[in-house]
Parts: structure tokens; sequence; C-alpha cells
């Protein structure tokens, strides 16, 4: 390798280096608007990069109430079991130092409550039943499912099953009951 290539691998090796260390002290923001959060979720954190001569006016909207952190980058917040896509439902709005706001930044919020439509009981023998979930589009999980069907041939028990979406999950009970034990037949 002649001094040349090796300078420009050196260069490029020392680029990576930079890059890769200030990617690892990096906190991404979330771009993705609308937002998404369960119904009742507590305690969603939100931020903007903070600038520390800087105070932050937020703003919720849409169900959603403030528990810590206003004037501050970084808010908490609680936000109701109403399900809905409320626009601008989340706005800061940062002051410099000499007072002079800047442009509202806004976040849209979809507040998901999820629901599975209850099944049941069954016998041991009954056959594959539909789960269903609301809204759709999210997927089942537990003993018994497969795709989007309760099998009753699991056998005997009481059966929790869970519906997954966007990060939300809600669960529905399912029993399956044994039958009746039948001596054999005599005669007298």
């Amino acid at each position: 390798m002649n001094y040349k290539e090796n300078k420009q691998l050196l260069l490029a090796l020392f680029i990576t280096i930079i890059m890769m260390s200030t990617t690892i002290f990096t906190f991404g923001q979330t771009t993705i608007n609308p937002d998404t959060v369960c119904a009742n979720a507590t305690g969603e954190q939100y931020f903007v990069t903070n600038t520390p001569t800087s105070t932050y006016q937020w703003t919720i909207t849409g169900g959603g109430i403030l528990q810590t952190g206003q004037t501050s980058n970084s808010i908490t917040v609680d936000w109701g079991g109403v399900p809905g896509l409320y626009s601008n439902a989340v706005e800061v709005i940062e002051s410099n130092a000499a007072g002079c706001p800047g442009a509202p930044i806004l976040l849209d919020v979809f507040v998901l409550d999820l629901s599975g439509n209850p099944i049941g009981p069954f016998c041991s023998g009954d056959p594959t039943t539909t789960l269903v979930g609301n809204p759709l589009g999210g997927t089942w999980s537990g003993t018994g499912v497969v795709g989007n069907n309760f099998q009753p041939s699991v056998g005997v028990g009481n059966y929790i099953l869970t519906y997954s979406m966007a990060g939300c999950t809600t669960t529905i009970n399912v029993v399956v009951n044994t039958g009746p034990v039948t001596g054999p037949i005599q005669h007298f």
C-alpha cells in the first residue's frame, strides 16, 4: 500500500470513529406523527433538544394531563381512556434567554384502546373459533391460538389470550371445560 492509499484509509477510519462516537452519545427524537399511545397510559415521555438558556412552554390537549417538566425540555404525560386521533395534542414553544419565542412544535397523538371479542366457554371437543380484535390488524397470542383462531382442542383449562398492536395489549379469558366421564354401558 502506498502513502496516498494509506492516508486515505486512515482518513476514512478517523471519520468512521468520529461518526460512531457522536452517534453513541446522541439521543434521537421521534419524527413519527401521529404518535401512538395506549389508552390510560401513564408517564409517557416527550422531549425536544435542550438549549440550556431556554425555557419551554408545553400544552397538552386531547385527554392528556401534563404531570412533570413544564418549562423544561422534557415532560411526562398521562393519557386518558378515550380513544381517537387528537390533532396537535402536544405543543411546545421554546423561548430563548432574551424571552423571544420560537415557532410552535406540534405533535398529533392517537390514543389506542384495544378490545377483544369474548368467546367461550368451550368443551374440549368444540370447533376452532375466530378471534376478533378491535381495531383490526393486531396479533393474537396465547395457548391454543393459531393465527387469529382459538382451538379448544388445546385441552381443559383457563387460558388468557393477548391481543397486541402498536405496543398496546389487552387480554381475554377463555375457559375450556371438561366433559362428563360416563362409565361403560352395563346390562342387568
